[in-house]
């Protein structure tokens, strides 16, 4: 069994895919494949792409990224690369307001129910993209909830790397009392 303890980097983001490919054609890097909410757990038993039985043993608050790689402490012989597969997202669309006093004060209550819910997020122009990693009903409910007004939603397929699977980490330490 290969254990991956330590985020090594990203294949995304650097030139690990060179290794990563040359470990692969000599069996010391393996594949696996992970669903989104997989992605958020710390521990997990699972077998690559070829047959090997791998586990992941990260630290409290970590989550994985598509494309991220793996290695067992200081031992970086032997690589996990994981993929997320494609998952299901909330697109919130908020309607264009004018730039006032209203609206930063929308702004702030609409971040401040994302927080609150610890749902990672992802905005482009207008649309807040969340993924989906409750139930449907429960993720309409929180928005009917707080009554936001112009708020539109619906649930989109999406690629790995769209939206967060995890909040972002953050210097900033708190606790809920």
């Amino acid at each position: 069994m290969i254990i991956g303890n330590r985020l090594l980097g990203n294949v995304n983001d650097d030139s690990l895919a060179y290794r990563v490919q040359a470990l692969e054609k000599s069996g010391d890097a393996v594949r696996v494949s992970i669903s989104a909410s997989d992605a958020q757990r710390r521990r997990l038993r699972l077998t690559s792409s070829s047959g090997t039985e791998v586990g992941i043993a990260l630290e409290s608050g970590s989550a994985l990224q598509d494309g991220d790689v793996l290695c067992q402490d200081d031992d970086e012989s032997h690589l996990i690369l994981v993929e997320v597969e494609a998952s299901e997202a909330m697109a919130i669309r908020v309607n264009p307001r004018p730039a006032d006093e209203a609206s930063f004060v929308y702004g702030v209550k609409l971040g401040h129910m994302l927080g609150n819910q610890h749902w990672p997020i992802k905005v482009d122009g207008t649309v807040v993209l969340t993924p989906v990693n409750i139930d449907r009903l429960v993720m309409e409910t929180v928005l009917r909830t707080h009554g936001f007004e112009g708020l539109e939603w619906e649930f989109i397929s999406v690629e790995p790397g769209e939206v967060p699977t995890a909040m972002p980490r953050v210097d900033l330490e708190h606790e809920h009392g």
